[in-house]
């Protein structure tokens, strides 16, 4: 007798693609695009220290609210640079928001970086940015380094969003292409800056590949499963026929 082990495996699949949908379904919040903090985009130390970080901007549909929630991570001496840096405290990131959107802190919970700031500049770098969220400070440019994140730490601050009734999808496209032509911007301070021969503290720009995508939000990639148990389910059919 012959035994299809077609059938069970597909079924198999099928199922799981299903379940994985159902689960996908249910998010509401979807990476949109990193940026990466590194000296080729600008430093007031020459050619940098070699401190590096990544921020991921993820948008969040709550309701009626729209949220921002922003991960910042520290990747100093995560790889190799001209500036020779192994680690150091990231204590402050500011950034730019679309016109005519406004941005509050939601939480911090959690967070070290519960000072929040309006109009932000950070002097030799950039001046202006919309808001800055930092440890806390009296001053954006000063200050000590408690409470930084070293090599390989990381944080999450969400934002509440007004001013817009973008969804979190055309949040995500409308700041990933704002970031890319330019009209977005984003920096951060790094302080305690060890195994560099440029300096013990940087403030380095951020930026994004022009040609970067956003990552798929759940929904779409929730599509796309449930299409693969289509086609699943279409060859099961197939192969019962071939059988019959």
């Amino acid at each position: 007798m012959k035994t299809n082990f077609a059938q069970p495996l597909t079924a198999c699949i099928a199922t799981a693609g299903l379940a994985i949908a159902s689960s996908l379904l249910t998010a509401t919040q979807a990476q949109a695009f990193s940026l990466s903090v590194a000296p080729q985009y600008g430093t007031t130390n020459g050619i940098g220290t070699g401190a590096t970080a990544t921020l991921d901007f993820n948008f969040v549909q709550s309701g009626a609210d729209l949220l921002l929630n922003l991960g910042i991570t520290n990747t100093t001496g995560t790889q190799a640079t001209a500036g020779g840096a192994i680690n150091s405290s990231l204590v402050a990131v500011a950034f730019d928001v679309l016109s005519g959107v406004n941005a509050s802190v939601k939480s911090t919970a959690g967070s070290t970086f519960t000072k929040f700031w309006n109009n932000v500049d950070i002097s030799g770098l950039h001046n202006g940015f919309d808001y800055g969220i930092s440890t806390p400070r009296n001053s954006f440019n000063g200050g000590n380094a408690n409470g930084g994140l070293y090599k390989n730490d990381s944080t999450l601050v969400s934002f509440l969003l007004t001013g817009s009734s973008l969804s979190a999808a055309q949040a995500e496209s409308a700041f990933l292409t704002g970031f890319q032509n330019g009209t977005l911007k984003a920096g951060v301070r790094f302080q305690q800056v060890s195994g560099s021969n440029v300096g013990t503290s940087d403030k380095v720009m951020a930026g994004i590949s022009a040609d970067a995508e956003p990552v798929p939000e759940p929904t779409t990639m929730a599509g796309m499963v449930m299409g693969l148990g289509s086609l699943v389910a279409a060859r099961r059919k197939q192969a019962k026929k071939a059988t019959a």
